[in-house]
């Protein structure tokens, strides 16, 4: 979670606890080692979301069955489609190095979307696109 001005910003919502699996495909898992640091039940009011990719250990499947609709989500384009096809109504596709401007009062936020890879190249291809992204 960030606090910016005004904003608050979550990035990769994963709220699976100690001992929990992560499914990140292709028949792979990982084990959740710890608790997270606060309940989503917990979580002050989201501004928005900045999601790097969708793999259940950035976007678990409890955010994906509790999170409110209409948090806005900004995230690469193949994420969108998944967000949209989970019944997310506010998303923000951005390629890489385009921008979206978020104000909220006097506090105005960049978000840029960076060159992002996921792995080394020949296991990139497997997985799902990913962005970085500068926040200014």
């Amino acid at each position: 979670m960030i606090r910016f001005g005004g904003l608050i910003i979550l990035t990769a919502p994963n709220f699976l606890h100690e001992g929990d699996h992560v499914h990140l495909g292709y028949g792979l898992t990982s084990k959740r080692l710890t608790n997270p640091a606060i309940e989503l039940a917990n979580l002050p009011p989201i501004d928005l979301i900045v999601l790097s990719h969708m793999h259940e250990d950035h976007f678990d499947r409890f955010v994906q069955k509790n999170l409110d609709r209409d948090i806005p989500i900004v995230t690469t384009e193949e994420s969108a489609g998944m967000l949209k096809e989970m019944g997310f109504r506010k998303r923000y596709p951005l390629r890489t190095w385009d921008s979206l401007g978020v104000e909220k009062g006097n506090a105005t936020l960049r978000i840029t979307s960076m060159l992002g890879r996921h792995g080394p190249p020949i296991i990139a291809k497997l997985l799902p696109e990913v962005m970085g992204s500068v926040l200014s």
